[in-house]
């Protein structure tokens, strides 16, 4: 199995901006959580919402120490760009974003589909002690369209 260095440059970034990736290689990382949740997330297997969601109540955790672990914070599969922005520092939270994915589709005429997942920690959740109340949001782009699904659940933080 082979790993390689790409440099790539998301939708989202200025021109200026470009980031590198760690492509991961499937036989590698088939069973790993972030290439699951890759899998999951990607514009070619459009998951209902829920399945996603409920494979981020028991692997969110899991997700971001594999990404970490890999000395990364952006991964990409080829069709699916995973960051795990690093744990905040005094006075930066980086708005609580655990996750986001990003999927697209091109054309000829530049991106027909996109598929976006953003997690959010919204902190402790004062009805289930231990656990912390996470957004779970998922943005879908086919140009002129957009329509999102959004939920807030509780998950055992470590």
């Amino acid at each position: 199995s082979t790993q390689q260095l790409q440099r790539i440059k998301p939708a989202h970034c200025p021109p200026a901006i470009t980031m590198s990736a760690q492509v991961l290689d499937a036989g590698e990382a088939s069973h790993s959580p972030s290439a699951e949740l890759m899998k999951l997330v990607d514009v070619d297997h459009m998951h209902d919402f829920e399945v996603v969601v409920e494979f981020l109540k028991t692997n969110l955790d899991k997700i971001v120490t594999e990404v970490h672990g890999f000395d990364k914070l952006l991964i990409d599969n080829g069709k699916t760009q995973l960051n795990c922005p690093p744990a905040p520092e005094a006075g930066d939270s980086h708005g609580g974003l655990l996750i986001r994915t990003v999927s697209e589709k091109e054309g000829a005429g530049g991106i027909t589909l996109q598929r976006e997942f953003k997690v959010h920690d919204l902190g402790a959740d004062p009805d289930v002690p231990g656990n912390h109340k996470v957004e779970i949001r998922e943005d879908i782009m086919k140009p002129p369209d957009m329509s999102e699904n959004v939920t807030t659940v509780s998950i055992a933080r470590s």
